[in-house]
């Protein structure tokens, strides 16, 4: 009996088979790879507060992180009736460690979210530790320029700067420039015992020189979301950043009022005090 002949074709078209048969397995598998492959991009979010009038502590919404201690010491125990919130982002994601696919596409269309490029954020050739401290150190700057602003302040009213001058200021983990604004406003309302808020909930952020000149900040849209999401009704900005607030989406109930400089912010805060919110400026296009 003759055997049948067994061609190249025949174990071609058996392993072209296998092939079709067993290709979604490599198909899962390199959609698994995919979505866990890095990118170039971190997440800026909606960090804690903390009102820089009463205790040291960091308010995340939905919890409370006690620091110790006043936010402002100087010698004594304070109980507003409002508050004034330093604002904080938080940033997911490191010069080294960046967002995997699936992460940055889930938040890129995520409104309390911003997906951004890393050089944005960190500078090129920077690391997480370098960054950390370069924050501390910007952190430690903003305070010295906050006590001197404040300072100036009080003595310009004739008033002593010496609590001022003395005053300890607990930032915890919070780093960068921005709150150096808030700072001198407590600052100030604890050096002199004055109602700067009028029991009202205030929140704020900027750079502030050592002259009284409030600065541009970075992550605006984040900011604003924290304030609201602790209970802030006006939201202190600074001037130079008015485009980056008309460009956002404001949560409902936020007054955001552009200022700047010290004396501007707290002359806002005397019209919010006194019910005068007509009289507030407002940024325009």
């Amino acid at each position: 009996m003759a055997l049948k002949p067994q061609g190249p074709s025949v174990s071609f078209k058996a392993y072209i088979g296998w092939i079709v048969k067993h290709a979604y397995w490599g198909v899962a598998v390199l959609l698994v790879a995919f979505i866990f492959f890095p990118t170039n991009y971190v997440m800026e979010k909606p960090g804690p507060t903390m009102n820089v009038l009463g205790k040291a502590v960091l308010d995340y919404g939905e919890k409370k992180v006690d620091l110790g201690g006043e936010a402002i010491e100087e010698g004594g125990a304070s109980s507003p009736s409002g508050s004034l919130d330093v604002v904080t982002v938080n940033v997911v994601g490191s010069p080294s460690n960046t967002l995997p696919v699936f992460m940055a596409v889930a938040n890129y269309f995520n409104p309390s979210s911003r997906v951004l490029p890393k050089e944005v954020v960190f500078p090129i050739g920077s690391s997480f530790s370098q960054d950390e401290k370069n924050q501390q150190g910007l952190m430690e700057e903003a305070k010295q320029s906050a006590k001197a602003a404040a300072a100036s302040f009080l003595k310009s009213e004739g008033l002593s700067a010496e609590k001022v001058e003395n005053a300890k200021i607990n930032s915890g983990p919070i780093g960068g420039p921005s709150a150096g604004m808030i700072f001198a406003l407590g600052l100030i309302e604890k050096a002199t015992g004055q109602d700067l808020t009028g029991g009202k909930n205030v929140a704020g952020t900027g750079t502030l020189s050592k002259a009284g000149k409030v600065g541009e900040i970075g992550g605006i849209a984040s900011k604003m979301i924290a304030a609201r999401r602790d209970g802030a009704s006006f939201f202190l900005a600074p001037a130079s950043n008015c485009a980056q607030v008309l460009s956002s989406k404001v949560p409902e109930g936020l007054r955001v009022v552009p200022v700047s400089s010290l004396s501007g912010a707290l002359k806002a805060l005397k019209d919010i005090s006194s019910n005068r919110v007509s009289l507030l400026p407002y940024c325009k296009a």
